[in-house]
């Protein structure tokens, strides 16, 4: 039993390491200043963003307010989701109306 010990201690040790190299993905939300579907990298702000072969880029356009999901990769921002920008559409005024009362008195006869 006692053999078995360190190296469970080891292992465990080494896989928790791992993990602290796992990728983060970070959200940023603005214009697409350019998009290059040849390159498959788009421009928001001023930073350059690199999507896997085959990403579909098609469906934006220059100057569209998009939010983008990226992971940083030999440091390279590599998108891993473009999606349109949720617009919260502008808050309606809100009218009342005046109120009304109405008194009814009934009167025996």
């Amino acid at each position: 039993m006692r053999k078995l010990v360190l190296p469970l201690t080891l292992a465990a040790f080494v896989a928790t390491g791992s993990v602290a190299f796992a990728a983060t993905d970070h959200t940023v939300t603005g214009t697409l200043k350019a998009i290059d579907a040849k390159a498959e990298t788009v421009t928001l702000g001023k930073s350059v963003y690199h999507f896997a072969k085959g990403f579909d880029l098609s469906g934006f356009k220059v100057g569209e307010k998009v939010t983008l999901t990226y992971h940083i990769s030999k440091k390279l921002d590599v998108g891993t989701k473009l999606v349109a920008a949720a617009t919260t559409p502008p808050a309606k005024p809100t009218t009342t109306k005046p109120m009304t009362t109405t008194k009814t008195t009934t009167t025996k006869k």
